[in-house]
């Protein structure tokens, strides 16, 4: 839908040399199938650069221009501003004077929102021009994961309850469990490890508040969520033991399970792990899934190294180790090294504690310790299925290591982790 104010706004962008006729022409084009501002589709489009054209704006609309990354934004100003609003308007408060708050917005003259602001918050508003990568971002900073979904769950119960705390004691835990609000913020916690790549997310209680963290290439971070969720960690475990097929009721032992869940067309496969700790269940969920699985190009590596690992993993025989802490890339690197020399002439076979990738064409065992398929006694029956390539995914006894040694010793190309 083309708006008066954005033809306005590029004919200005037009006269300070940011953009050309033909570059507006091609915004508006595409505005008429969205409702997004014109700035924010020629940036998308990649026909201006936001770091250029906002100051530019801003000297035009004589409205001050702000990097929200550079502020450092009081508590009590973001408690003026409900997270829905700061999500659906794609807004930030960024500081309050008595009656008047000043707001980062990336349309400076969509004079309705800016009124039905004024009416909702009931204080005057101070636009501010901010770009929306940076507004997105502060949300996510000071609102947390699934902040607009905690309200949601407060609004909704017909309850005199009117805290996180008393609804949680309240209700039904096993009902707010299958609750909808529940059942998206989990779903958020989800899509934001997909979104950063994470290998694991770890759901941690403590005395006074409930952390969410992730691992990046190894090193954990922390993930902003709203304070008061933590009323709401019990609920949330119950919905991840549903997810997992676990047993809801039980919470003073140890309990693993499985999770396939679709998120963004993209299949997820996560194993769970949950503990009873002092102050609650702690979950820590793997996030194995074939969307991580990355070529060898792809993994970082400078191109010398790249090129000496793709001349030792197509040797006809020989064992290669790949160490490294928790989460730093050990079974990435060692199935992208697989998928490389993947082909219909040798066989690979493999056996795993868990699988955590499924490979076309590649035999792969899981071990099951408790009848007696140890990673020694699947490697030794592995021998004799003529494999040329053999996955270890973890040496960790003396006999693992005899016999993948052995193995490498007779013919055969063993990949492995310590």
């Amino acid at each position: 839908m083309e708006r008066k104010n954005d033809i306005y706004i590029g004919q200005m962008l037009i006269e300070a040399g940011v953009i050309t006729a033909e570059d507006l022409e091609k915004g508006l084009k595409e505005q008429k199938n969205t409702d997004e501002f014109i700035c924010t589709i020629l940036v998308s489009m990649g026909l201006a650069q936001e770091d250029t054209l906002l100051p530019v704006l801003s000297r035009q609309l004589n409205m001050p221009f702000v990097k929200i990354k550079n502020l450092e934004i009081q508590p009590e100003v973001i408690s003026k501003v409900p997270a829905k609003f700061a999500t659906h308007y794609k807004l930030m408060p960024i500081s309050l004077e008595e009656h008047e708050i000043s707001l980062a917005v990336t349309d400076p003259l969509d004079v309705h929102t800016l009124d039905d602001l004024k009416l909702l918050l009931g204080l005057e508003v101070k636009p501010m021009l901010a770009g929306e990568k940076d507004i997105l971002e502060a949300i996510h900073k000071y609102y947390g994961v699934g902040a607009e979904t905690l309200e949601e769950i407060v609004s909704e119960k017909n309850t005199d309850t009117t805290t996180a705390a008393g609804i949680a004691k309240t209700e039904d835990l096993e009902a707010l469990a299958e609750d909808a609000s529940i059942i998206k913020f989990v779903n958020q916690i989800l899509t934001q490890a997909l979104s950063e790549r994470a290998s694991d997310i770890h759901i941690e209680p403590f005395e006074d508040e409930l952390k969410v963290r992730m691992r990046v290439d190894g090193i954990l971070y922390d993930t902003p969520i709203p304070p008061t969720i933590k009323y709401f960690h019990q609920a949330i475990v119950s919905r991840i033991k549903i997810m997992a097929n676990l047993n809801i009721a039980e919470r003073r032992l140890p309990q693993d399970g499985r999770i396939k869940v679709k998120l963004q067309e993209k299949e997820l496969d996560l194993r769970v792990s949950i503990i009873p700790a002092s102050f609650g269940e702690s979950v820590q969920i793997r996030v194995l899934s074939s969307i991580f699985f990355l070529n060898l190009e792809k993994l970082g590596f400078m191109e010398d190294d790249l090129k000496k690992i793709a001349s030792v993993i197509k040797k006809p025989h020989g064992i290669i180790f790949v160490t490294g802490p928790t989460g730093a890339g050990k079974s990435t690197t060692l199935y992208a090294s697989l998928a490389k020399i993947n082909s219909s002439s040798i066989k690979i076979i493999t056996v795993e504690d868990p699988v955590e990738y499924q490979l076309r064409g590649v035999m792969q065992i899981q071990v099951m310790p408790k009848i007696g398929l140890t990673f020694a006694a699947g490697l030794r029956s592995i021998l004799r299925h003529d494999p040329d390539v053999i996955m270890v995914g973890e040496v960790r006894d003396y006999e693992t290591a005899e016999v993948a040694i052995r193995a490498s010793l007779t013919g055969h190309l063993v990949f492995s982790t310590l």
